[in-house]
């Protein structure tokens, strides 16, 4: 598929570290592509990918999306700490990291996954529709070393499989001939029936609680006193700083 073929044009992204391509009919891949960082993602990044999700849930010529990279190195290491911690979270978009960890996708979105996914990057994939991860990828929550989660265990793909954070692991060579695999074959069955089969489980996930519990938990007092706390400003300083972090006991 060419960028000749849309009905629309993409969004202006210059100056963010993304590249867009169109590997097979109907299919869009949004590859990240910071890859010295980690692919941790600036506030820029993230508006950058706010307007591109806007964008493909309103072209009526792509059916099946791809989040990936460009390097195997890491898939993405959530947002820039060293950013967020001169800049207010609240920069950010509404629909959160990626503009996909708090947005309710119309359309499916595919993560490959190679090599590390750290913090805000793991709850990102659990809002995606599959996510394929390679061999070697390994899901990280560290925010408890951070000052803002309990043990901060990495986790490999095998175990991410079995506890269903992934959805099939492959070689690391082939996350991305995998993840287009699906694509093609989810962009050659009725477009209608497949927004239709995911506005389904969006509903079951309303009526289940689930946005409910999460919108209390961000809108929660504790979770703002977290953001604001020492605890929180002292894991950023600590991890910009290359040392330990020195904890105050807590607020909360």
């Amino acid at each position: 598929m060419s960028a000749s073929e849309l009905t629309t044009q993409p969004p202006d992204i210059t100056g963010a570290h993304l590249v867009l391509s169109f590997p097979a009919p109907h299919v869009l891949h949004v590859a990240l592509d910071r890859p010295a960082k980690w692919n941790a993602l600036l506030a820029k990044d993230n508006w950058a990918l706010d307007s591109i999700w806007a964008w493909y849930e309103g072209e009526p010529s792509l059916r099946c999306a791809i989040l990936g990279t460009t390097s195997r190195r890491a898939f993405c290491a959530g947002g820039d700490l060293i950013e967020l911690g001169q800049k207010d979270r609240r920069a950010w978009p509404e629909s959160g990291l990626a503009g996909l960890a708090k947005r309710p996708m119309r359309k499916p979105v595919i993560a490959a996954v190679n090599g590390v996914v750290i913090g805000g990057a793991v709850e990102m994939l659990t809002n995606l529709d599959v996510v394929v991860a390679g061999e070697g990828a390994v899901l990280s929550l560290p925010e408890a070393k951070r000052g803002l989660l309990m043990t901060g265990r990495d986790v490999p793909a095998r175990e991410a499989l079995q506890i269903g954070l992934v959805n099939d692991v492959v070689p690391d060579d082939a996350v991305e001939a995998r993840a287009l695999e699906i694509a093609v074959q989810t962009a050659a069955n009725s477009p209608d029936a497949v927004m239709l089969a995911l506005y389904g489980l969006r509903l079951a996930e309303r009526h289940a609680g689930y946005q409910g519990m999460m919108d209390e938990y961000f809108s929660s007092r504790e979770l703002q006193v977290l953001l604001r706390g020492e605890n929180t400003k002292e894991g950023l300083r600590a991890f910009i700083e290359k040392r330990p972090p020195r904890w105050v006991n807590s607020k909360l």
